[in-house]
């Protein structure tokens, strides 16, 4: 990786963005807020000649690094690095792999036999659909019934490869309605993600496959690329180099949620290898890749690591990243899964954020429903709630989407470093917005309100759920939680004395909530 000192010479200017940016990805900054700055503008093409003139191989550049992977013999290595306009050079892997920059890369739909397969069972058992428990742990099943499935977001998965997902029945629905929105090898350049590997497909599977009454994707309905980072052939810096390409790439196609399967920590060459020290947040190169995709308005869902058996133990990069989603695995009895890797990060902040299944998770292998272990299964399988949720509240920010979804899972009273806030769900986060943003109207009736000078309200409603129960939580209009407890109303019966005697006046929200139904009211205490 060759590293450029500025971006002098670009014929590009933050004022045209659009001559670099997708309208969809100038579309999520604004809607975040985020400024277009120097470093989206693409490097610059008077130091690029300037390379070429060198003779080495030029292939993918980097704006947001402001660098470019070349090719070279070592005995280049000086002649370069005294060049006035480069920085530094940084050794990334040896060998010749990357084909010509200039060939296609947008896919193909031939299939390839795979090169690798990792542990898997398949299984006899017919479930139906086979994902129901993975999916209901995280309500995932609701997030559908209430129609989120994705739709009008584009999630990005990298991974190690692709195959059979051009030909498999289960993502057929991609192709036909035009969900497939295009991919790139950034290993070899080839310009066809459908090789290499089945990895990449069965985490694909878990937020992408459909298969009426036998599989669902957790956000089935969106729109995806796919990018070959990972080259299972190998372990270099490189592969972290490749995610920074394939980031940059789905940024600028206006992609939502990055889903990746891919971590590192230790390499085949040791001299690259991070120590735990190293996991801060700010010094491995994916990292801070994924650190700079999230300042853009993605959402990065990472999988933290299946090292928690080995001598490693810890989490790998990129999972270290502040302003992301870490992702552990837990069993079906919500326990952390042995493998799991655990935080926390070397400067003492909580990880993993979120975690869920990462057992016998049901995956697609071909034309097979398998089942397969790992956080990278936990990953996307978050990641596709993660799209259902944000398209059911496209107000919200990246970063409020990651603080609703934490704030909601099982653990997040009391978060840890083996479960992090423990496993999110939809209907608890879909629910809390809807507190906060204050959008539900109550059948409730609340008397007398406002209330002066009174201990206790009375409450009562011609509404109710089949068992007559109801919880009731008392909010401050700051969304802190007061006060939770369970009535019991029938029809026909005397209201229900409420005890108010801990409230100060002021303005308070009260929401009921009964089965997967939600109402609030407003109650104001003189």
């Amino acid at each position: 990786m060759i590293f450029l000192i500025d971006k002098t010479g670009t014929s590009y200017n933050i004022s045209r963005p659009e001559e670099f940016l997708s309208y969809k990805a100038i579309d999520r900054r604004l809607k975040q807020h985020i400024s277009i700055t120097e470093d989206d503008l693409p490097i610059s093409e008077v130091y690029l000649n300037n390379l070429t003139d060198q003779n080495i191989s030029l292939f993918f550049t980097s704006k947001w690094f402001n660098a470019v992977l070349a090719e070279f013999d070592d005995s280049k290595l000086a002649d370069i690095e005294n060049m006035s306009f480069v920085k530094k050079v940084i050794y990334a892997a040896p060998g010749k792999k990357l084909s010509d920059i200039n060939q296609a890369n947008t896919g193909n739909r031939q299939a390839i036999s795979s090169a690798y397969v990792s542990y898997e069972n398949q299984f006899s058992d017919s479930l139906s659909p086979a994902t129901d428990y993975q999916n209901e742990m995280m309500s995932v099943d609701v997030m559908h019934q209430k129609g989120f499935k994705g739709e009008n977001m584009l999630v990005g998965i990298f991974d190690s490869g692709f195959n059979y997902v051009n030909t498999s029945p289960f993502f057929e629905h991609l192709f036909i309605e035009d969900k497939f929105a295009g991919g790139r090898d950034f290993v070899q350049n080839s310009g066809n993600v459908f090789q290499y590997d089945t990895h990449g497909t069965k985490a694909l599977s878990c937020i992408s496959a459909y298969k009426d009454s036998e599989y669902e994707g957790t956000a089935y309905n969106a729109n995806v690329i796919l990018c070959v980072t990972e080259d299972v052939s190998s372990e270099y810096r490189i592969e972290e180099f490749n995610w920074l390409f394939a980031a940059e790439f789905a940024d600028s196609i206006g992609v939502d949620i990055i889903n990746s399967s891919v971590g590192y920590s230790y390499f085949d060459d040791e001299t690259m290898d991070y120590t735990y020290e190293d996991l801060d947040g700010k010094t491995a190169v994916i990292t801070k890749a994924a650190t700079k995709a999230a300042s853009k308005g993605m959402i990065i869902v990472s999988s933290l690591g299946n090292e928690g058996n080995n001598f490693w133990k810890y989490l790998n990069a990129p999972s270290d990243a502040d302003s992301i989603l870490s992702i552990g695995a837990v069993t079906p009895d919500l326990e952390r899964a042995k493998f799991s890797s655990f935080g926390p990060t070397s400067d003492g902040r909580i990880k993993p954020d979120l975690s869920t299944l990462g057992v016998s998770v049901r995956v697609i292998r071909n034309e097979t429903v398998i089942g397969s272990s790992g956080t990278s299964f936990s990953s996307p399988l978050v990641a596709g709630l993660t799209a259902g949720f944000w398209q059911a509240f496209p107000q919200l920010s990246n970063m409020e989407v990651m603080e609703y979804l934490k704030i909601t899972a099982s653990n997040a009273s009391l978060p840890d470093t083996l479960i992090g806030y423990g496993v999110p769900d939809f209907l608890r986060a879909y629910n809390k917005v809807r507190i906060n943003e204050g959008d539900i109207d109550s059948k409730y009736v609340i008397f007398p309100n406002p209330t002066l000078g009174k201990k206790e309200i009375y409450i009562y409603s011609d509404t109710f759920s089949e068992e007559g129960m109801s919880n009731i939580k008392f909010y401050d209009l700051k969304g802190s939680l007061l006060s939770s407890s369970q009535i019991e109303l029938h029809e026909n019966s005397m209201p229900v004395e409420i005890d108010i005697s801990f409230l100060v006046p002021g303005t308070y929200i009260l929401t009921f909530e009964s089965g997967d139904v939600l109402e609030k009211t407003k109650l104001v205490v003189l």
